[in-house]
């Protein structure tokens, strides 16, 4: 009698923390992006990116971590090459609002930069946050290192603004914005601008269909190399 109580009183304890631990919100979530595209024939050429976004939330603090990279090849040239990582720590404030901090890194030596640094502090607010749409605002100011290829390197002062826009457009899929403007204390004329479009749906619990648009302007960039630059881009997201 007594080993059935004891039983009992586990069992009930053990689906006690499972009930718990299943209705706790989940703190963390990993997001991977993956596509790969080749070509042959007339024209033989491979490209492969690949993106995972991790993201944390504590109580009054939110963690993201970016890590990114493509590489494009054409008849065993490489015709494309450019890496990025970055972290963002966020910090909840009254209301709507919050502050951050934030740290990026890339590389990209067909654009004529070797390395680049960016460093940021601002201010933010969530300005919209409905199930339908979701609108944040932030506005800051930083210091970049520019490590040139060919060129002299640079460092200067910024000022950014930056928008982010979702809407959802069904149970599974939703639309993206994003516009950013990074200002240069330095010159004027160097600011720079970047902006991605998005649609992602879902097809499964874990994974997801993203096409995608991004487009980056530098004003000032490296002599040789063009202002512009843009990737239009299908992957497959996994979602944890």
């Amino acid at each position: 009698m007594k080993k059935t109580v004891i039983a009992v009183a586990l069992t009930f304890f053990a689906a006690s923390a499972m009930a718990q631990e299943a209705a706790a919100p989940k703190k963390w979530k990993d997001t991977a992006e993956l596509s790969y595209v080749q070509t042959s024939g007339n024209s033989k050429t491979s490209t492969l990116s690949a993106k995972n976004l991790y993201n944390y939330d504590w109580e009054k603090t939110a963690l993201e971590v970016v890590a990114g990279g493509l590489g494009t090849s054409s008849r065993n040239t490489v015709t494309a090459e450019q890496y990025n990582a970055s972290e963002k720590v966020s910090f909840k404030l009254a209301g709507k609002n919050y502050a951050f901090q934030k740290t990026a890194w890339d590389k990209n030596r067909f654009a004529g930069i070797k390395d680049r640094y960016d460093l940021a502090l601002g201010l933010g607010r969530n300005l919209l946050d409905t199930a339908d749409n979701k609108l944040s605002l932030e506005a800051g100011a930083g210091y970049i290192f520019e490590d040139r290829l060919l060129s002299d390197n640079q460092t200067f002062g910024t000022y950014r603004g930056y928008a982010k826009y979702i809407k959802s457009l069904s149970a599974t899929a939703n639309a993206s914005q994003d516009l950013e403007y990074i200002g240069n204390l330095k010159h004027s004329k160097g600011y720079r601008m970047n902006a991605e479009t998005a649609i992602v749906t879902s097809i499964s619990t874990h994974f997801s269909l993203k096409a995608a648009y991004l487009w980056k302007f530098i004003n000032s960039p490296a002599p040789g190399f063009k202002k512009t630059d843009s990737i239009t881009s299908m992957a497959i997201i996994v979602n944890y």
